[in-house]
C-alpha cells in the first residue's frame, strides 16, 4: 500500500472512531432538563433522609446510588477559576488513533484553550460573554459567533455536566465514591442505546471532570483525563487574547 493510501486510511479512521465517541456523548443533547429536587443544602439546619446528623465538618454523607448520582453532580459546583491540562485519547480496535494535548485557563466565566492535535496543529479558543472565538496557531483569521452551553466544555474535548445530567436514569448501571488521579470523585457509569458504556469521575473537590472513558465491545475507544490543576488561576496577563491583541478579559 503505498504512503498517500496509508495516510487516507488512517485519517479515515479516526474520523469514524472520533465520529462514534461524539454521536455517544451528545445522543441526548436534545432530551428536556431534568427537574431536580434537591434536600436543603444548609446541613447545619437539616437531616439527611435516613436522618444522619451532620459530620464535624457540617456536612451529611449522601449515598450515592444511580438513582441519586444526578441531583448530586448537579449540586457539585465547579471551581471558577483554575488552570489544568488535558489528554484525549481515540482508539480503533484497541490501537491508538490519535492523542490531543489541551492547556486549560478558566477565570469568572471565561475559558481558554490551546489543543494541541495529532497532527501537531494548536487550535485556540476563548469562550466569553456568550460568544466562542477560535484560531489556529498558523494563522491570524479568528471565527467569532454565539457559544452554546456546551461549547467551553467542547473546546476542551471532553464531555460536559449535560451529558450526565441529561442520561435516562434507566441507563445508568453504576454509580459511587471512587479515587482517581488522586482525588475522590463521584463515578458514574452508563450504558448508551449505540451499546457503548460511558464511565465518568468529577472531584468532589473542584466539581470538575478529573476523567472520563468510553467503551464498545469491551474495547475503550475514547479515554480522557485532567491533570495539574492549580486555582485560582494565577496568572491572567496575556491569556484572553486574540491574535490582533485585543484584550476580552
Amino acid at each position: 500500500m503505498g504512503e498517500k493510501k496509508r495516510i487516507v486510511l488512517a485519517a479515515g479512521i479516526i474520523a469514524v472512531v472520533l465520529a462514534a465517541v461524539l454521536y455517544s456523548f451528545f445522543l441526548n443533547l436534545f432530551a428536556p432538563t431534568p427537574e431536580l429536587v434537591l434536600a436543603d443544602p444548609d446541613a447545619a439546619q437539616s437531616e439527611s433522609p435516613g436522618g444522619e446528623q451532620p459530620d464535624q465538618a457540617g456536612g451529611v454523607p449522601v449515598e450515592v446510588t444511580p438513582q441519586t448520582v444526578q441531583a448530586l453532580v448537579a449540586y457539585l459546583k465547579r471551581y471558577e477559576s483554575y488552570r489544568r491540562t488535558v489528554t484525549a485519547e481515540y482508539f480503533y480496535h484497541g490501537q491508538p488513533a490519535g492523542t490531543v494535548t489541551g492547556q486549560v485557563w478558566a477565570d469568572s466565566g471565561w475559558l481558554r484553550t490551546s489543543i494541541t492535535l495529532s497532527s501537531g496543529g494548536v487550535e485556540h479558543a476563548i469562550v466569553g460573554n456568550g460568544t466562542l472565538w477560535l484560531w489556529q496557531e498558523q494563522g491570524q483569521a479568528v471565527y467569532s459567533g454565539p457559544a452554546g452551553e456546551r461549547s467551553a466544555d467542547l473546546s476542551q474535548r471532553l464531555p460536559t455536566y449535560e451529558d450526565v445530567l441529561l442520561l435516562k436514569p434507566e441507563d445508568i448501571t453504576a454509580a459511587g465514591y471512587e479515587e482517581r488521579e488522586d482525588q475522590p470523585c463521584v463515578y458514574v457509569e452508563a450504558g448508551t442505546e449505540l451499546g457503548y458504556t460511558e464511565r465518568y469521575w468529577i472531584s468532589v473537590d473542584s466539581g470538575l471532570l478529573v476523567a472520563a472513558e468510553t467503551e464498545k465491545d469491551g474495547e475503550v475507544v475514547y479515554a480522557m483525563t485532567a491533570r495539574d490543576v492549580v486555582s485560582p488561576l494565577d496568572e491572567t496577563q496575556g491569556i484572553f487574547v486574540l491574535p490582533d491583541g485585543t484584550v476580552l478579559h
